[in-house]
């Protein structure tokens, strides 16, 4: 069960108010995924066909707004590892998962800078879904590991951290990402923690930030 959040929209909504109320959800959808976080309440209004004015009545603020459509995407996310967890085939179902992820971050702009920004960690509301999905990819490693199927040297923190970096399609040196570059990327990272070379990795894992703190090793 995904964590307590506010509910869409008040009891006995009129049904001209519910279509604009869709409409400015479905334009910060688009929006957020296209352009990021930092798109304006005009932005919103204009693409949703609304005046800022509906936007503040429906929503409150930009922000709430913008937080409702970033949380719809953490819901799928967390529904995604759900799945994972249920299935028999460790790795392959951490692999399912993690294509879901590499997907929703090249895909959606306004995620790949919510999941990277530190401020996103003082924020209370997306604690509870950060710290699910933290706990759910730490429990899929662990299952990969336990069935002999992945090196047992590597962390979930590197799983996740390679898989951010997979994700993360730049120009470099006149080279420009191919469409499914993200899946390729993570087909070789997978590869590369399911082979037994001998070698044994150097440094340390990445450790959560003064931002954030749980239990999970």
């Amino acid at each position: 069960m995904h964590p307590d959040r506010p509910a869409e929209s008040p009891p006995r909504e009129r049904a001209d108010s519910r279509r604009k109320r869709l409409r400015l959800l479905d334009a910060a959808r688009v929006l957020v995924a296209e352009r990021g976080l930092d798109i304006t309440s005009a932005d919103l209004a204009e693409r949703a066909e609304v005046g800022v004015g509906t936007l503040y009545r429906r929503f409150g603020s930009r922000e709430a707004l913008l937080q409702q459509t970033l949380l719809d995407v953490l819901d799928r996310s967390q529904d995604a590892a759900d799945t994972a967890l249920a299935g028999s085939a460790p790795l392959p179902d951490l692999e399912r998962f993690l294509g879901v992820i590499v997907d929703q971050w090249v895909a959606n702009r306004g995620l790949a800078e919510l999941v990277a920004r530190p401020e996103t960690y003082r924020a209370e509301v997306y604690t509870p879904y950060i710290r699910k999905l933290r706990a759910s990819l730490a429990e899929m490693v662990e299952r990969a590991q336990d069935a002999g199927a992945m090196r047992p040297d590597v962390t979930w923190r590197d799983v996740l951290g390679l898989t951010q970096a997979a994700s993360t399609a730049v120009d470099a040196l006149g080279l420009a990402p191919a469409p499914e570059q993200g899946r390729r990327m993570l087909a070789v990272m997978l590869d590369g923690l399911t082979v037994r070379s001998g070698r044994s990795l150097p440094g340390d894992p990445p450790a959560d930030s003064d931002l954030v703190t749980d239990d999970l090793s």
